[in-house]
């Protein structure tokens, strides 16, 4: 039987735990079948740990329901990341990564053999070479020490802080990764800086913060390396609602954030089909390196030309292939209700925006598939005198929900 611990090696096995518990409070432990009774409960202890201020149960009879509550307008840090600097780790590998850091921390130069046989002298630790390398490969690779040929070997150095090198730099830089950490993507990252500093962030508060962007990042990180290098990738995607796990090979293209949801999306050209699709990023578990795509250019030139017709995420609409017309005309009391035009100017993404008459104008637009316009449409319920769409199935649609709609009313 494995032991309880708080700290976990990989980030995938909590996040979407975390991300249950955040998005659908209501679940009970028997709502989570995917895993065994007891993986929920060390999930769950962990949580109970590392969100203890926010962490809110509900009883419903026998069953009870844990779940996290956050505000981000009350906040001075994303609390999720916390689970982020709860990653574990070896005694060996935290006291060679101190040690390292203290010994190249006067910026002198020195070799591999040279830095083995100081750590043995000054701190008696003794480490084989093979793993003393292998260190100062990851703290190379993580931009915190040097590296440089002299005659047939490397010499390794370290980084002087920024506070000591610049010093009058050091209060305006506070404050810049104290609003990064809250807006930008990778924020995790300006947490982990003012941690290092021994600072807060005395000075932001975010109304509108999407907090659940952080168990994302993981994945966004290795998209936006494949769309820097312009490669294929093969991504592990688990449906939202049915849980299923499908394997797609893909060639990424944008990152999407829609302005309604704040849920960012992947859009990628599907290699099976061969046309541009979208997935959630928090739907993605998993992204596989594959070849460099020749015809990346062809494929990002395709996603600018049919992005201006894009209402929502659908690049295509599924009964056709071709870019579908919709109209629908808007009657206003003018001028009093001139609120009404300046929110079609406002939310119309593009829109053609004519009048017809005192008090009525006409709105249309092109889009690839016009399905998703009706949630926009159907919020202006009670002006709107006329619809019209290419798509005879969404007109059908639109005129099926207002005929609805009045048939409630009637009753």
């Amino acid at each position: 039987m494995s032991e309880y611990k708080e700290l976990i090696k990989q980030f995938d096995k909590i996040r979407s735990y975390v991300r249950d518990f955040y998005v659908y409070g209501f679940k009970t432990r028997e709502d989570f079948r995917e895993k065994s009774g007891r993986t929920y409960d060390n999930h769950r202890r962990r949580m109970e740990s590392w969100f203890s201020d926010y962490i809110r149960t509900d009883q419903s009879g026998h069953k009870k329901s844990v779940f996290l509550t956050l505000d981000s307008s009350r906040m001075a840090v994303n609390p999720l990341y916390q689970a982020w600097k709860s990653k574990t780790f070896t005694d060996n590998d935290i006291s060679l990564r101190f040690l390292l850091s203290d010994l190249l921390a006067d910026g002198r130069p020195r070799s591999l053999e040279h830095i083995a046989d100081e750590i043995q002298e000054t701190y008696r630790r003794l480490f084989d070479t093979q793993t003393i390398r292998r260190k100062l490969a990851f703290l190379e690779k993580e931009g915190l020490i040097t590296r440089k040929k002299e005659g047939k070997q490397y010499l390794y150095s370290g980084i002087p802080a920024i506070p000591r090198t610049h010093p009058d730099l050091f209060p305006a830089l506070w404050l810049c990764v104290s609003f990064f950490q809250g807006v930008a993507p990778f924020g995790f990252i300006g947490s982990a800086i003012l941690d290092f500093w021994n600072k807060k962030n005395e000075y932001f508060r975010f109304r509108s913060d999407y907090l659940i962007h952080t168990l994302e990042d993981e994945i966004l990180l290795s998209l936006l390396h494949a769309m820097e290098q312009k490669c294929r990738i093969r991504i592990t995607v688990k449906s939202t609602k049915s849980r299923r796990i499908c394997i797609r090979a893909v060639t990424p293209l944008k990152i999407l954030t829609s302005a309604q949801t704040g849920r960012r999306y992947l859009c990628a050209r599907l290699e099976s089909t061969r046309r541009l699709s979208t997935f959630r990023l928090d739907s993605i578990q998993d992204v596989e390196f594959l070849n460099p795509e020749e015809n990346y250019g062809t494929y990002l030139k395709d996603f600018e030309n049919n992005f201006p017709h894009v209402w929502g995420v659908s690049f295509e609409s599924p009964q056709r292939r071709q870019l579908e017309t919709v109209t629908m005309e808007i009657c206003l009391e003018e001028p009093e209700e001139i609120y009404i035009l300046n929110r079609l100017e406002r939310e119309g993404r593009g829109g053609a925006i004519r009048r017809l008459e005192p008090g009525v104008y006409e709105y249309t637009r092109l889009c690839t598939d016009a399905a998703e316009f009706l949630f926009w449409a159907k919020s202006f319920t009670g002006r709107i005198r006329s619809f019209f769409c290419t798509n005879p199935a969404v007109e059908k649609r639109f005129l099926d929900d207002m005929k609805l709609m009045a048939a409630y009313y009637l009753h």
